[in-house]
């Protein structure tokens, strides 16, 4: 073998040990470990970053987005305040958003947002349920409201269950004061969860049943088999027909 030819050769072996050791040195203390936001799918998880050991669930691409039922209802509670309604859904069946973030967005008349009413609320699978925004202040040059939901929390429904069965019972829509009318009842909670915070809306119709009016109140710490007063207010309204109030109900399993 040529002189020219060992060299070769033995540049090669002493490559091969370089990279060896280079590549034992960064394998064993250089590499970083695994984490679920480093876009490889590692550690036993399900896909890329999510399942296994990472919170975040793998969803399909067939999953589809929490849709908003029609426009956005406004009623005028008094002057500079209103109160949003919106009706949504969560149309997949396996996925239940946990949490998902909302605003609704005022326009004036040349479409620029001029303000925005923010919250957070969640949506179990092939629900669908109502948001509220009762008696805020807005500005008068707004023209139209939209509704934006953002930032969705998927669990698997199996995980979640399905949307807590609430009784609604005793539920009496009546006059507070000259002003202000009122739907009462009592919630039991039929679950075998307990919950930390349990929202009841009531809407208000007309005689002919279209919705003209919207409310909620909270109730707290909300336990198992347990029974509960609830009451909701609203500004009182000559058009409410009392026998038509439908009350809702939503809590989230902890």
């Amino acid at each position: 073998m040529s002189r020219i030819a060992k060299q070769i050769v033995y540049g090669a072996l002493y490559l091969c040990v370089l990279g060896g050791i280079g590549a034992w040195i960064y394998f064993f203390y250089l590499k970083p470990a695994p984490t679920c936001f480093d876009h490889i799918q590692n550690q036993g998880e399900e896909g890329v970053d999510c399942g296994g050991p990472c919170a975040k669930v793998c969803t399909p691409a067939t999953l589809q987005p929490i849709t908003v039922l029609g426009a956005v209802m406004t009623f005028t509670t008094s002057p500079g305040r209103v109160t949003f309604l919106a009706g949504i859904a969560n149309t997949n069946t396996d996925f239940t958003a946990r949490n998902f973030d909302y605003r609704f967005d005022l326009s004036d008349a040349s479409g620029t947002v001029v303000q925005s009413i923010a919250g957070q609320s969640f949506i179990y699978a092939g629900e669908e349920e109502y948001l509220v925004a009762p008696n805020e202040a807005v500005t008068s040059s707004v023209s139209n409201v939209a509704l934006v939901i953002r930032n969705p929390v998927w669990a698997k429904s199996s995980d979640t269950g399905t949307a807590p069965q609430f009784d609604l019972e005793n539920v009496q829509t009546g006059t507070i004061s000259s002003d202000m009318i009122g739907t009462s009842g009592t919630l039991t909670n039929n679950d075998a969860s307990a919950f930390d915070t349990v929202t009841v809306i009531a809407l208000f119709k007309d005689a002919s049943g279209a919705i003209i009016g919207a409310s909620q109140t909270e109730l707290d710490n909300v336990a198992p088999n347990g029974t509960y007063d609830f009451s909701v207010t609203y500004p009182a309204d000559p058009n409410i027909d009392p026998a038509a109030t439908e009350v809702h109900a939503y809590g989230l399993r902890p």
